[in-house]
């Protein structure tokens, strides 16, 4: 038995509001994270001295990874607002009128 499924402009906005009010802060607060984990010397010890350079560069491909990945997040939340727009005008056009 299948169920039927259906998406309504509803559904867009939920999920809009899910990355805007969710995923965006966590991400957000992700590259605060990132920038909170930084060693000063001599934080790694002597053997350390060997890793910081490679990890302040592991920070600042972390902080790039989420850069994008927050400004890909804007994209769908503004994309959805398209999408939300063109699904309510196709909701209201498919509405039955009894004359």
């Amino acid at each position: 038995m299948t169920q039927d499924r259906y998406v309504t402009s509803t559904c867009i906005t939920n999920i809009q509001r899910n990355l805007n009010d969710k995923l965006l802060p966590s991400l957000k607060q992700l590259k605060k994270d990132v920038d909170s984990t930084s060693v000063s010397f001599p934080g790694f010890g002597t053997i350390g001295v060997l890793l910081i350079g490679k990890y302040g560069s592991t920070q600042n491909d972390i902080r790039r990874m989420v850069d994008d990945a927050i400004a890909t997040v804007e994209a769908w939340i503004e994309s959805l607002e398209t999408i939300k727009k063109n699904w309510r005008e196709a909701e209201e056009k498919s509405i039955v009128v009894y004359r």
